[in-house]
């Protein structure tokens, strides 16, 4: 892991294993790293990155303006599939968020990048490793086909389970939103929202 670590302080990008697919990680803080991470995948730079934090005090430091329902979903159904969008701080690089005053973030359930990110001491990007268009990777194999000659590193000893990708919650409107459907039904969404008399479309 601390190879990783880094390779991640100095600006590079590393096709990391999560909880559903491999991810291509990078310092979401280095504005350098984030825009390598957008050539590789042949990303939009309108398309916002997402990040993956460690733990539930990691949202104060890189988020503003939270209502007050996120520790309620927060504690709920992190870590795990669901990704939340929230205003971001300052803490974050300029063109992970692609002009946009939101992001998303989401703690994976995963005690490997959990740790990785503690070691760091910074969010990674979360964006699956694939280019832009094409299947989320879940093996090393699938990447080194598209990827891997560009990369800083690759993870080699694990496959993903793959599945659904996250469901994405927008928590910066009123009301909530969802922008993504995914592992986490929007019904069962809808049943948390209505039990505490909260609205979401």
């Amino acid at each position: 892991m601390n190879e990783i670590v880094d390779i991640l302080k100095k600006g590079g990008v590393a096709a990391l294993p999560t909880d559903n697919f491999y991810c291509l990680a990078a310092d979401a803080s280095n504005e350098s790293a984030v825009n390598k991470v957008f050539k590789l995948k042949g990303r939009s730079n309108s398309s916002a990155l997402p990040i993956l934090i460690a733990d539930l005090s990691d949202v104060n430091k890189y988020t503003i303006n939270r209502p007050e329902c996120v520790r309620l979903i927060s504690e709920k159904y992190w870590p795990g599939a669901l990704t939340i969008v929230l205003e971001k701080s300052n803490n974050l690089a300029p063109s992970i968020s692609a002009g946009l005053d939101t992001i998303g973030i989401r703690i994976p359930n995963s005690d490997f990048i959990r740790n990785l990110i503690r070691k760091l001491g910074s969010p990674i990007t979360g964006t699956s490793a694939n280019l832009s268009g094409t299947m989320p990777a879940t093996s090393p194999k699938e990447i080194e086909l598209s990827l891997s000659r560009n990369l800083d590193f690759v993870y080699k000893d694990l496959t993903t389970p793959g599945g659904l990708p996250s469901t994405v919650l927008d928590l910066s409107t009123r009301p909530a939103r969802i922008l993504r459907d995914g592992a986490i039904k929007k019904s069962e969404l809808k049943s948390i929202f209505k039990l505490h008399k909260l609205d979401l479309i």
